[in-house]
């Protein structure tokens, strides 16, 4: 009997019922896949924060790292359930990464189009132009305002040793930044603020400068210790790097303003006066073809920062604002908000946002019900007495040490409320969740941190 005319019907009928293997996942999360690619990657980013008690990269270390991968799905999901992705504060970082990554998209896409290269000549130039061939090392005191700069700029013209003066009338930023002497260091004058730019151009070496300059840091109070050339071949890499930047940069200004003034962009005087006196009535800032800008949206995006800008950084601060919805608009129009990596970005940094959220109220919603009491913090005390004992004997007094104990309690029990709450959401979502074995034990991860 021949049997090729069966075997061909048998075959036949599998190809019709699509009778294909199916995909191999390590898990799934109710509608989201876990590839073991998206595994392996997700691993080593929970390995970074955490997870130090993995000693060895066997099976049951995978497990625990997939489980952490698991919940933080899981409180995604319950977030995402409440609705806290529709809360002001979240939507508003949600609605700034999406703005972020289309207008990167389209700059990308729309804006950016050279090859960027430079030739040797071209470096040369562009070293010169932007004062990159030249670094000075100078010594700065940076005053809150322009009567101590005074202050200090005399005693230093009568003798007084920089250093000292320093730590009373240099703000804190400063003295942070650069140490207790306000020694910048060698820079280039390329990367000078632009109000120094001239006075340690023409400054000597070892002249202090006899008046305060203003930036926008503060009131300025230097001296410039050296001035050096550098040679062009040290530096070429770095050149050919800041050249390409700039390029770039050029380009993205150069469509900005093509865009403005493909949209119309227009100022409103009116509008404008407004934002030095806010008087609650909503004023129009500027309009294009197809939007505007108001006071009242201005405001809402600058917030606190809005007190602390003068007229001309309003009006720019403003402007910038108006630019970025007309780019936004066009990002729309080109459909850049629905590319997959746009996207992907968004939802990221959603997801992160709200597991932050759950983590922020509900750790801290169960030590706010059960504050930790000097009970606690005594008995902590008593029970690890060897944590607290020096290598002489002598065990630190419970004063020295209430607040980090308290700190500590306060954040073990964020930790267990939790691991509580986690798993019950794995209590509630069991049916969704789905772990393959065999393909978790296939996934190598590296060992170590970074």
């Amino acid at each position: 009997m021949d049997l090729r005319p069966i075997a061909c019907i048998a075959l036949l009928a599998l190809v019709a019922c699509g009778t294909e293997p199916e995909p191999t996942y390590v898990a799934r999360i109710g509608e989201t896949i876990l590839s073991k690619e998206d595994f392996r990657e997700r691993a080593q980013k929970l390995m970074q924060t955490g997870y130090k008690h993995i000693e060895e990269m066997n099976a049951d270390a995978k497990l625990a790292l997939l489980n952490g991968v698991i919940a933080r799905e899981l409180l995604v999901r319950e977030g995402l359930r409440r609705g806290l992705d529709r809360a002001p504060s979240i939507a508003r970082e949600v609605e700034r990464a999406e703005q972020k990554g289309v207008v990167s998209k389209l700059y990308e896409e729309e804006a950016l189009r050279g090859d960027y290269a430079s030739t040797e000549e071209e470096l040369r130039v562009f070293a010169k132009e932007r004062e990159y061939d030249v670094e000075v090392l100078s010594q700065h005191i940076v005053c809150a305002t322009e009567e101590e700069a005074w202050e200090v700029l005399t005693a230093l013209q009568e003798g007084t040793p920089f250093e000292s003066l320093v730590p009373i009338y240099s703000t804190a930023t400063i003295q942070r930044r650069f140490g207790p002497a306000g020694r910048l260091g060698w820079f280039k004058m390329g990367n000078m603020l632009p109000e120094l730019k001239e006075p340690l151009r023409s400054m000597a070496a070892g002249q202090l400068y006899p008046q305060p300059v203003k930036t926008q840091m503060g009131w300025h109070v230097f001296r410039l210790d050296k001035r050096r050339h550098l040679d062009f071949a040290t530096q070429r890499e770095w050149l050919r790097e800041k050249a390409r930047v700039q390029k770039r940069a050029d380009d993205m200004e150069q469509y900005i303003h093509r865009l403005r003034r493909e949209y119309q962009l227009e100022a409103h005087a009116e509008g404008l006066k407004a934002l030095a006196s806010p008087d609650g009535e909503a004023r129009l800032l500027f309009s294009w073809r197809g939007g505007q800008l108001t006071t009242a949206a201005y405001w809402a995006s600058r917030q606190a920062s809005h007190s602390r800008l003068d007229s001309a950084a309003r009006y720019k601060a403003a402007e910038n604002l108006a630019g970025i919805q007309i780019m936004m608009a066009e990002g729309r129009k080109l459909q850049y908000d629905r590319d997959p990596q746009v996207r992907e970005q968004v939802e990221r940094k959603r997801d992160a946002l709200i597991v932050n959220w759950l983590y922020r109220t509900e750790g801290k919603e169960v030590v706010h019900q059960q504050p930790i009491t000097d009970e606690d913090i005594r008995a902590y005390y008593d029970s690890n007495v060897e944590m607290f004992t020096r290598a002489d004997g002598k065990v630190a007094d419970i004063s020295l040490v209430y607040d980090s104990i308290g700190t500590l309690l306060r954040q073990q029990a964020e930790t267990k409320a939790m691991d509580a709450f986690i798993a019950r959401l794995r209590e509630q979502y069991n049916a969704d969740i789905e772990i393959d074995t065999a393909v978790l034990a296939e996934v190598s991860l590296p060992f170590g941190r970074p």
